[in-house]
């Protein structure tokens, strides 16, 4: 199962830097998904594993935001990271 979930992932993630999607937001929209197949297959529900993946998404924004020097707080970051976690929900709920 993990197998064709990271080939039907993979399809759609090499179509990002086609369609203009920065490197940054990709890596965050990668993440996101990851985090939320770890959850929902260590047996978390999956409204929880996205609700989840948004917090961490968020949390990770607002130390940002703290440390100034080191990166940029940027909502669409958060965004990516939610976004791909949605878009593993989807994935999970299909298969």
């Amino acid at each position: 199962m993990i197998e064709s979930i990271l080939k039907f992932l993979s399809a759609y993630v090499e179509k990002l830097p086609q369609i203009g999607v920065p490197k940054d937001k990709q890596a965050h929209f990668i993440v996101g998904a990851v985090l939320f197949f770890l959850l929902a297959a260590c047996g978390a529900p999956t409204l929880f594993a996205v609700g989840i993946v948004s917090l961490v998404g968020a949390v990770k924004e607002i130390y940002d935001y703290f440390h100034p020097d080191l990166q940029t707080c940027d909502f669409f970051d958060w965004l990516a990271t939610t976004l791909g976690g949605l878009f593993a929900l989807a994935v999970w709920s299909v298969l």
